[in-house]
């Protein structure tokens, strides 16, 4: 009984109940293409497998973290300057107009269980204090510094209740893969309503 060729579409007479295709040249095309959805199936895998496994990676999932978590720090930063009508400033050394980051007052490797705490998190200027000054905390010779910073911007008494808090908040967190999903999910939407502008910070 005639079949119609897989490839070029034509009708053919099989010589056994499993060829598809009229020629040796048309067998080799479905070959190819059978090979190439059996690659493309695998490689989907792969990746599929390869998500999952970084999901439950704790390395990986604070890389995510932090990079979300930094960059909604900066857009809750610049929107707390704009709603009072100032100028955004750098918290250690008080310049405007910078290469922003998310600068931490006690950093990750001392005490990274402060790595997602917005007291410990404020706008800072990139090159130079962050990462020329290792966050220039105590100030310069021409810089205020940090805690100087803190005082400059919210009084004596809430800048010292915030470093006391930071100096004081040692205890050790017990971060899991869930957790760090859940809370990324929730600083991506933040993020999403602050530069839709339905939120304020």
């Amino acid at each position: 009984m005639p079949k119609k060729c897989k490839e070029c579409r034509k009708p053919f007479k099989p010589f056994n109940s499993l060829a598809v295709a009229c020629s040796p040249t048309c067998a080799l095309a479905v070959g190819r293409k059978v090979a190439a959805k059996k690659a493309d199936k695998a490689a989907k895998q792969a990746r599929s497998e390869r998500r999952e496994f970084n999901r439950r990676d704790l390395t990986w999932q604070h890389k995510q973290c932090q990079r979300v978590f930094n960059r909604m720090r900066v857009l809750e930063e610049l929107q707390w300057f704009r709603q009072r009508g100032a100028e955004p400033e750098c918290i250690s050394c008080g310049r405007i107009c910078m290469d922003w980051c998310c600068g931490h007052f006690k950093t990750r490797g001392a005490q990274s269980n402060l790595r997602y705490d917005r007291m410990n998190t404020f706008l800072q200027c990139n090159r130079y204090c962050n990462e020329s000054l290792s966050g220039n905390i105590e100030g310069t010779k021409t810089t205020r510094g940090y805690k100087q910073g803190l005082v400059a911007r919210f009084g004596e008494e809430e800048a010292q209740r915030i470093i006391d808090y930071c100096e004081s908040n040692t205890a050790p967190v017990k971060w899991d893969w869930q957790e760090l999903e859940a809370l990324r999910k929730q600083w991506s939407q933040r993020i999403r309503d602050i530069e839709s502008g339905r939120l304020a910070a």
